[in-house]
Order: C-alpha cells, then structure tokens, then sequence
C-alpha cells in the first residue's frame, strides 16, 4: 500500500533569512512540524493542512507581542561631553560682553557706565538702586578678568546650557550671580564697590553642583566646572577693589540651591528644553537692558 504525503499550506512568507528563522522557532517552540521552501517573494514556511490555523495564530501572537521590540533607540545626547549637537549660543553670548567692554572702557569712576553700574553698599541698600546688582555683571575692570570669565566661565556656562537648556540656564545664573553680590553686601561691613560676570559664573558652578542632588550628574562630571572655578579665581585672583572673592562665593551658594532645586522639582527640570523656555533668554537680555536704563536714565 502506496504511503500518501500529507498535504502542507503555506502559512508564512518573508525575504529575510533572520524573519525565517525567528518564525521557525516559534513554531518549533509549540511542536508544528513545518518546512522551508524558496518562493517568488522570498522563503516560505508550510505546515501540515490541519496544523495551518494554528501554526498563524502562533505567528501572530508572536508579533503581536513583539511590535515594539527591539524599542528605538533614542538619540543618544551626551550630558556630560562638552561639545553637543544641541549647541548653545555661548560665543555670541560671551561675544556680547567682549563687545560692551569695549563700549565702556576700563574701570574708571569718571565713566559714567561705571558710576551708574558698579554694585555700591550705600546705593544699593539704602537708596534702593537695585539694578545696580545686575548691571554690574556686565562690567569688567579690565581685559584680564574679561577674559577668564569669557573663556574659563564661557566653558562653565555652556557646559550648564548643555544640562539645563539656554534660556532656563542663563536666567538662574543671573538670579545667582545678582543675588551673589546682594547677600555679599549684607554680610560685609563698610562700603564696597564690585563689578564683573564671574559672581555669576561662580553661580553656574553652584547650579552644575546643585543639579547632582538628581543624580543628573556623575561627580566626575564636576571636575570642568570645579576646575574651571578654581582657574578663574587663580587668573582673577582673590582681592582688589573691584572684585571680591565673598561675592564669588555667595553666587556659588545661591547656585547650589537653585541647581536643587531644579533637580527636586520635576516639572521645573522637564520644562529646560520644551518651547516656552526658548523665549527665557531673549527675556533675560532684555531685562539686563531695561536695568541699564534705569541706571543711565
């Protein structure tokens, strides 16, 4: 007596050899007894006639369950590399306060951008002239401390933007370096006089140290900024009548409550980089400019 074949169906199609496979052990997984042909439109997997309903139901329980696998991978952005894809605008930025320098010249109190900026003890406290606390981090004494907060902070500063976008980057390092000179005013005795970007460059340093409070950061990923500190102060230095390290000091503190701030507040650190943060930085520049009218006005 002849031996009858079993009849097979095709139950699956797929011109990739890696797909074929992947099928043929589903269905080795669950015992149908299946074969491989090469077709027209690729490889081909057939079972026996009563084992075809099944065997698809496998198959598409089978993709059904793996749609999302394996996920797409994000675009991987680097927290911690200096150099990024998301690129802030820190040269046009730090290239602002180069070009203002050269507009006001050199420390001298005969100028009139100095005398009506430069942070004062009695002006600020007792008259009021609170503006004095911003517009005097736009101010440098001269072109050595213009260039380390240029250069050194321009690192620390971007390196911030990088972790907490722009605009939201450059208002908190303000606030730090504004509110820097302010409790550096209380906590002083006598008059003092002060000017320069690095209290808010100090401030950036805070908020980078802050923002570990999140685990945002590798402590490893502190060495730039810390490094950078230290260099600015060694370039600077500590003392002189219109820098003072207490100032640089205070803007650090103030960093580092806001940095975590930022870091224990979900909604605050989700918000860096989504839109209504973008127009965070033409606001800051132009409040620095509606404090200079009220300091020449």
């Amino acid at each position: 007596m002849d031996s009858v074949e079993p009849a097979f169906t095709l139950v699956a199609e797929t011109p990739d050899y890696r797909t074929l496979n992947i099928w043929s052990l589903v269905l080795l997984s669950v015992d149908i007894a299946h074969r491989i042909e090469r077709g027209p439109q690729g490889w081909q997997i057939l079972v026996a006639s009563e084992e075809a309903a099944e065997a698809v139901r496998q198959l598409e329980a089978y993709s059904r369950e793996n749609m999302s696998w394996p996920p797409v991978k994000p675009e991987v952005q680097s927290r911690s590399s200096f150099f990024s894809k998301r690129k802030p605008p820190t040269v046009f930025l730090m290239g602002l306060l180069v070009l203002f320098h050269f507009i006001t010249g050199p420390w001298s109190w005969q100028s009139e951008w100095y005398r009506q900026g430069a942070v004062a003890t009695e002006l600020v406290l007792d008259k009021g002239e609170w503006w004095r606390l911003f517009t005097a981090l736009t101010l440098h004494a001269d072109v050595v401390h213009l260039a380390g907060n240029v250069l050194i902070g321009g690192m620390v500063v971007h390196f911030l933007c990088l972790e907490i976008g722009t605009g939201l980057g450059w208002l908190l390092l303000v606030l730090a370096g504004a509110a820097g000179n302010y409790l550096n005013l209380i906590f002083r005795h006598g008059e003092h006089l002060s000017i320069g970007f690095s209290t808010a460059v100090f401030g950036a340093v805070g908020l980078l140290c802050g923002l570990t409070v999140r685990r945002l950061l590798r402590w490893q990923d502190l060495l730039l900024p810390l490094g950078a500190g230290g260099g600015l102060l060694a370039m600077i230095g500590t003392s002189g009548q219109r820098t003072d390290v207490g100032a640089h000091f205070c803007g650090l503190a103030v960093g580092i409550v806001l940095g975590a701030l930022v870091a224990l507040f979900e909604k605050i650190y989700d918000w860096r980089h989504k839109d209504p943060a973008k127009v965070l930085l033409p606001a800051v520049l132009g409040f620095l400019g509606f404090c200079w009218y009220l300091a020449l006005s």
